[in-house]
């Protein structure tokens, strides 16, 4: 909608509606709320700053139905009716409030009678421009259990056409009766300014300037939660011990959202080769650098060692040694076989077997020593000399003896039986090489006692142990050349022996270096690298935490965008150059000399801005220096803003109802008069609806409606009586109060009231009903007989009014003796009667006949007076 077609509140809200569709939608909620409820709360700011932050969250949107100016082109509206109303405040159930369809209807209601309840159901159902408050909520009857939701049903007319409508609380109602605008003082666009400037403000450029405060107040929220957040961050992290050119202190540097986790969870994490490797360069920093080397360089010739014979253990459990091993187990099976073939051809004739066996072998050989070493030294074996015996038996030696004894050893001189022997000694010989590579318990323990302890690197002896244990394992396979020998040998690389040899000589080195040297700068660099990194391990939680802030922070800016109020300033402009026209000025001009303000000239003229809302202030036309707001009263402070609002009604060519709700509360007289008077002025064009607990106001309201009697300037006018009960408000009776009645109205009443009290009096004539009743209607019946004294000088003077109407007293001259003297006689009779009933010894109740007489001589009086003064 352009600035040319805004040409009426409503326009700009729909203006408003339009443009809120590309806001943002944590903006469109707040301007459904303040089309809602007027303002925002505490509540409510909290609650669009969670909207504001996650966008994801479920929003409800500025809608059609929320908007409460009058539609260009819609029906003229007005209310008939308001009944059953459940379960708000204490409200009386199944009752009807009625509403004449033009003119003034007058509701009073004294303070407590539920006045209030009916009035905040058409703020809401009419959508009034309402501040939220306590003393606005529309609550259950807190004394009993809620029945149900809170309900009513309207009825109103739509041009020609009678419609219903449904209210339940927090469910939009009938588009249409968004058309019926109600007044209250208390949110009308004409306020008080902080610097006591009287200052006007449309509603749809009101419910900007809101959603400017509202941007503030999100943006504070949020910016106190950005502090907070960035408060939480410790002195650890902002200021961090880390050295600033190793990994870890760059990465603290620039440590924000963008840091991955990740990447602090793997500098975090030092292996147990690279915390060995920091445990390493502390102690070699931490004393003189030739003593640490020179350890280095023992350690280094220790584990040396360790490797030779580890290279010794690992070669005797090779391939090639149980390869090697078979070989010469096999050559010795091939010679043993050799020689048993020539013994056996050699002895088959000897009377024992087993000649040239393993066993025989051996006894041979034993017998050989034992001849040349004990019993023949000096003599070459075998001795069969005369003298000569058996070594073996030492009994003589026969001849077939001896000649068995040298047969017996040149078959051992023999090659075959040499080569079986030399194939025996070199397997013998192998087989005690690879023994003495065997590494026995006590050389082990020492050597990992030594690797985990003194030279501290527990993975080295851990693995030190698995591999002798699986070499070891190996070896016993090969000397049994057992079918275990298929077990895998370990490679003697996967130790580490020879870096970690080579990372001492490198770290003496090193230690032996100049302290400028590239060595030794290497060597600390990669010290302040893992001293870092175990400082990260230690404060991981709280980086990983500052990571995690600074991702909310970034969020929580982000959202910071959305509150940025250039957009509705713009929004603001246009409509301020849209609707504060000389039409509107003019209008409201008129308005104010309608009030009568003490002869004040009020006009509407442009302020400048304020936080980019466009101002216009009230000012005194002939006094532009004084702020208006610390010139006018109260009062008169009240009447301005209703000019503002009739001014406003008058601009848009609606004639839809208008609801007021106390509109003269702390007003005086003067402005009481002027106040009524122009409701009725706009009661004869629309249907106008008052609530008041003012009597004197309905009594001016009433009496400005009839204006001296003439038809041309007659105001239709209901009045309507709601009240409470016991102790149950919001009775509703469609006639006003007895108090603001005239005398015809009473005496209809007690007319009705007497024929159906008379029942009291048939069944129990002394009875206390019925005196009680009688006691009643005769007080009404004094009551009345002053009413119709005040109903006979109407014509000139009417109750609470201070006008004096010269054309009426030509009427007062139909009053006559006779008609004084007729009133203070049937006054002073209801004064008798009263005392007899009031007579505490003996009280006597009149009949109803005889109340009945006194009715129908106040009804006799009355028609003679009126029909008089109507003649003239």
């Amino acid at each position: 909608m352009t600035r040319e077609n805004i040409q009426t509140e409503a326009d700009a809200l729909r203006s408003i509606l339009d443009w809120s569709k590309e806001r943002p939608a944590w903006q469109r909620d707040a301007l459904r709320r303040l089309l809602q409820n007027g303002e925002l709360t505490d509540t409510d700011i909290a609650a669009l700053a969670e909207l504001c932050k996650d966008q994801s969250k479920p929003s409800y949107p500025l809608r059609e139905e929320l908007i409460s100016a009058q539609k260009a082109g819609a029906p003229t509206v007005a209310l008939k009716s308001i009944r059953n109303v459940q379960n708000i405040n204490a409200l009386a159930e199944k009752q009807t409030l009625s509403f004449i369809p033009k003119g003034i209807t007058i509701i009073y209601g004294d303070n407590g009678a539920g006045k209030s309840g009916y009035v905040r159901i058409l703020k809401r159902s009419c959508r009034a421009r309402n501040a939220k408050g306590k003393e606005e909520a529309l609550l259950p009857n807190i004394y009993e259990q809620a029945k149900g939701p809170q309900y009513a049903e309207l009825e109103y007319q739509a041009g020609a056409q009678t419609q219903k409508a449904t209210w339940k609380s927090g469910q939009p109602v009938d588009a249409l009766l968004s058309e019926i605008s109600v007044f209250d003082s208390r949110t009308a666009n004409v306020h008080v300014e902080e610097t006591n400037d009287l200052a006007y403000t449309p509603f749809p450029m009101k419910v900007l300037e809101r959603l400017v405060a509202a941007c503030k107040s999100v943006k504070g929220t949020i910016e106190g939660e950005i502090a907070v957040i960035k408060a939480q961050t410790p002195r650890s992290v902002s200021d961090p011990s880390c050295s600033p050119n190793t990994v870890v202190g760059q990465m603290m540097a620039k440590l924000g959202k963008d840091t991955k986790p990740e990447a602090v969870e793997t500098l975090a994490a030092l292996s147990d080769e690279e915390a060995a490797r920091l445990a390493e360069l502390t102690a070699d920093f931490a004393h003189d650098p030739k003593t640490t080397a020179r350890r280095l360089r023992a350690q280094k010739t220790r584990l040396e060692t360790i490797r030779t014979r580890l290279q010794t253990l690992h070669a005797a459990a090779s391939t090639e040694s149980a390869e090697q091993l078979a070989t010469l187990f096999s050559d010795l099976s091939a010679r043993t076989e050799a020689a048993k073939l020539a013994s056996a051809a050699l002895f088959k004739n000897e009377p024992l077997e087993g000649v040239g066996s393993e066993t025989w072998r051996t006894l041979w050989e034993a017998a050989r020593a034992y001849s040349t070493a004990e019993a023949y030294p000096d003599t070459a074996f075998p001795v069969t000399g005369e003298e000569a015996r058996c070594v073996l038996c030492q009994q003589a030696l026969s001849e077939e003896a001896g000649s068995r004894l040298h047969r017996f050893e040149a078959f051992v001189q023999d090659r075959t039986q040499q080569d079986e022997e030399a194939a025996r000694r070199a397997l013998s010989a192998f087989v005690e090489t690879l023994r003495r590579a065997w590494l026995g318990r006590g050389t082990r323990l020492e050597d990992r006692s030594f690797l985990a302890d003194e030279f501290g690197n527990q993975d080295l002896a851990a693995a030190y142990k698995s591999f002798t244990v699986r070499v070891l394992w190996r070896l016993r396979a090969v000397l049994q050349a057992s079918a275990d020998v298929a077990l895998s040998l370990p490679p003697l690389d996967s130790l580490g022996l020879d870096a970690v040899i080579d990372a001492i000589d490198t770290r003496a080195d090193a230690l032996l270096t100049d302290e400028e040297s590239p060595e030794r700068k290497a060597l600390r660099a990669e010290l302040a690298g893992l001293q870092d990194r175990r400082w990260l391990a230690g404060m991981k939680d709280d980086v990983l935490a500052e990571i995690g802030r600074a991702m909310d922070v970034d969020a929580l800016s982000a959202a910071l965008k959305d509150t940025k109020q250039n957009t509705i300033t713009a929004k603001n402009t246009e409509l301020s150059r849209a609707l504060i026209t000389e039409r509107l000025r003019g209008r409201f001009a008129q308005e104010i000399n309608h009030l009568d303000l003490a002869g004040l000239a009020i006009e509407l003229e442009q302020a400048g801005s304020q936080s980019g809302i466009s101002r216009f202030k009230v000012s005194l036309m002939h006094k532009k220096s004084e702020n208006a707001g610390s010139i006018l009263s109260e009062g008169e402070y009240r009447c301005v803003a209703l000019a503002g609002f009739l001014a406003e009604l008058a601009t848009n060519d609606s004639e839809s109802a208008i609801i007021f709700d106390d509109p003269v509360s702390s007003l005086d007289h003067l402005h009481r008069e002027a106040i009524a008077k122009r409701l009725a002025e706009e009661g004869r064009k629309r249907q106008v609806i008052v609530f008041t607990h003012d009597l004197p106001f309905l009594f001016l309201l009433r009496n400005a409606c009839v204006q001296g009697g003439d038809p041309a300037l007659k105001t239709e006018v209901a009045v309507r009586h709601i009240q409470k009960r016991l102790d149950t408000p919001g009775y509703c009776r469609n006639e006003p109060p007895e108090k603001a009645q005239d005398a015809r109205s009473r005496l209809m009443t007690m007319r009705s009231h007497l024929a159906k009290a008379s029942a009291q009096y048939d069944n129990d004539p002394d009875g206390t009903d019925w005196l009680m009743t009688a006691r009643g209607l005769i007080d009404s019946l004094r009551q009345t007989w002053e009413a119709a004294v005040e109903d006979s000088i109407a014509p000139v003077l009417r109750t609470f009014s201070s006008k004096v109407n010269t054309k009426g007293f030509a009427k007062l001259s139909v009053i006559t003796e006779q008609h004084a003297k007729t009133m203070r006689h049937h006054y002073g009779e209801c004064s008798i009667l009263l005392h007899k009933i009031s007579d505490s010894m003996n009280p006597v109740a009149p009949t109803p006949d005889r109340i009945e007489k006194e009715l129908d001589a106040l009804t006799v009086w009355l028609d003679d007076v009126s029909t008089r003064q109507k003649q003239i």
